[in-house]
């Protein structure tokens, strides 16, 4: 395949856009975009398309229905995620509220507010804005994040110990407390309603799985929520979230979500629900798989359902199929076999980011293109990664390179004996950087070659790097300060051992995973004439932003396995194509 063909196929794949439903405003659909090559906000007037946002967003809030306004962030210092609160509305207009240069990680609002916390080297503060004036209220611990605000209370999370995960209440006045329904259970507070927060909490089952209570202000009590119809019961849910406006649930278990009304299922196609509103006699909801993208439907109460929003191409990549794969612990896996490759091909073990985070059956940015290339792709849930419990979520605290790399290293074996590849690499993104660096470091004979992007070279070197809420980050991972573990634990530590070719693809701003430990390892690769490429790219950040900013991560990557493909193996004969719906 010519190298022309692969920029024209890859621009075209992602150039394919996500869909996350945000909620309404004014009985009007928002939702998260990628329409127009770039991240922005829209909505759904007159059963028309109209783009809020003018140019690419950071992170939006959650609306508030009975608003026809949405604040956002914006990333104002070329990818560095120092940020700016924006605002927009339902005409399409928007505005600068304040700049207080600051990394937001989490914000919300009501008619009169807007709060968020915001972090730096000097520490993590609780801000509000009212009046177009910006206030800093008191500082908090520096994991913490804003989830709502109504009425002059703020609610949010807050991490203050490694291995649970409280709430906080906080007001106007600088006041902040910090409550959990249990000690060491896993809370997340997300809702304001009245005198009670929503809550999803692991407290009556813990480390296992999650529901929703009410935290009661006045009486300082929590009470399950119940609901009517029995559905929801029968699949047990090891996630949820639940809508009390709309009554909606969004439940996840084994790497994929249902939605429910009251309780009661609703038809939605398999994979992942990203997000669901009702509006009128409508559900709304976002959804997509691993080989289908994203597409937001709406179904009545009759059942019946239709795309509103939805993509010009069809695809077929590949075969998906979800297993769980023996380690010292049981690891949810997905191998997707793609519809372009041999078996046995080449492989990919895919490495998610995070690490508290995980792949479940969704639109990936990352692996798409990698199926549509003719590879195969293999992709744990690790110890550390979420949807499975708190329990396994928790396990890589104080282990990070450690349990998590051996499930990784299962996950590739399986492929090799179940004669899924003859040749197979390792692939991942920040966390899943890492991980590649580590992997080919300590089991250097396990791979053919490995693909870094905005990787951690040196956790010791990243923590004097970082700010307030990544050093909480890393001490939270390694359950303290643990320098000497963020040692043993580096990736630089084990560069001497590094025997496959290695392409590393890094940004020059990135403010999370800083460049400078990425540099000194690759030095230490040339040092030891190690084969590898470095991609930095310049103007560019952790967070990709728009079409640009993935092409200029993947198209290195795509281009160095081409050369990997051709050294022993070929895809079947013919290109891929992306074909365009009738």
């Amino acid at each position: 395949m010519e190298y022309s063909e692969i920029v024209k196929e890859l621009e075209r794949l992602v150039k394919i856009p996500t869909y996350y439903v945000l909620g309404k405003l004014k009985d009007n659909l928002v939702f998260y975009s990628t329409t127009q090559g770039e991240t922005n906000i829209s909505a759904l007037i007159d059963g028309k398309i109209i783009r809020l946002t003018k140019e690419p967003i950071a992170m939006p809030s959650t609306p508030k229905a009975n608003l026809d306004f949405l604040p956002f962030t914006r990333d104002v210092e070329r990818g560095k995620e120092v940020h700016s609160v924006y605002i927009c509305n339902l005409k399409g207009e928007e505005y600068e509220l304040t700049s207080p240069k600051v990394r937001i990680m989490g914000l919300a609002y009501d008619d009169k507010t807007i709060a968020f916390v915001g972090s730096s080297n000097d520490g993590a503060f609780l801000y509000a804005v009212e009046g177009g004036k910006l206030s800093r209220l008191s500082q908090v611990p520096p994991f913490s994040f804003v989830t709502d605000v109504e009425n002059g209370l703020i609610t949010g999370v807050v991490q203050v110990n490694p291995k649970s995960q409280e709430f906080f209440i906080a007001n106007l006045n600088g006041e902040f407390k910090i409550l959990t329904p249990k000690k060491d259970s896993v809370n997340v507070s997300y809702r304001i309603k009245g005198d009670k927060i929503y809550i999803s909490s692991d407290y009556e089952n813990p480390g296992e799985s999650y529901w929703v209570y009410t935290y009661d202000i006045n009486s300082n009590s929590y009470e399950r929520v119940n609901f009517p119809e029995k559905d929801i019961y029968e699949y047990k849910p090891v996630e949820i979230f639940y809508d009390p406006d709309d009554n909606l649930i969004i439940g996840k278990r084994d790497g994929r979500s249902k939605l429910f009304l009251n309780g009661k299922l609703v038809d939605t196609p398999h994979g992942t629900i990203s997000g669901a509103t009702k509006i009128g006699d409508y559900i709304y909801f976002s959804h997509s798989s691993l080989v289908s993208p994203y597409k937001v439907y709406r179904v009545n109460i009759k059942g019946e359902r239709e795309v509103v929003v939805g993509n010009e191409l069809e695809l077929n990549l590949g075969e998906v199929e979800y297993i769980k794969i023996k380690s010292e612990v049981e690891v949810p896996t997905w191998i997707i076999k793609s519809n372009r490759g041999r078996v046995p091909g080449i492989g990919i073990v895919y490495v998610h980011g995070g690490p508290w985070s995980d792949v479940d059956d969704s639109w990936n940015l990352l692996i798409s293109p990698l199926l549509l290339f003719g590879y195969h792709v293999i992709a744990p849930n690790f110890r550390g990664s979420t949807g499975y419990g708190s329990k396994f979520n928790l396990m890589d605290i104080g282990d990070p390179g450690g349990g998590d790399l051996r499930d990784v290293v299962k996950a590739r074996d399986y492929a090799v004996e179940k004669g899924i590849v003859k040749r197979i690499g390792i692939m991942g993104y920040s966390y899943g950087g890492y991980m590649t660096l580590l992997a080919v470091g300590k089991e250097p004979d396990k791979w053919d070659f490995g693909i870094a992007g905005a990787s951690v070279a040196d956790w010791v070197e990243m923590y004097e790097l970082s700010d307030a809420t990544f050093r909480s980050f890393i001490e939270i991972l390694f359950n303290g300060k643990n320098l000497e573990l963020m040692k043993e634990r580096s990736p630089i530590t084990y560069v001497k051992n590094v025997k496959v070719p290695l392409c590393i693809i890094h940004s020059q701003n990135d403010s999370r995973t800083p460049l400078s430990p990425v540099m000194r390892y690759v030095q230490e690769l040339h040092k030891s004439g190690k084969s590898f490429e470095l991609h930095v790219v310049p103007n560019m950040g952790h967070a990709i932003y728009n079409v640009d900013n993935a092409i200029d991560i993947l198209l290195p990557a795509i281009i160095f396995l081409k050369r990997q493909m051709i050294a022993e193996l070929s895809p079947l004969e013919g290109s891929p194509h992306l074909s365009s719906e009738d």
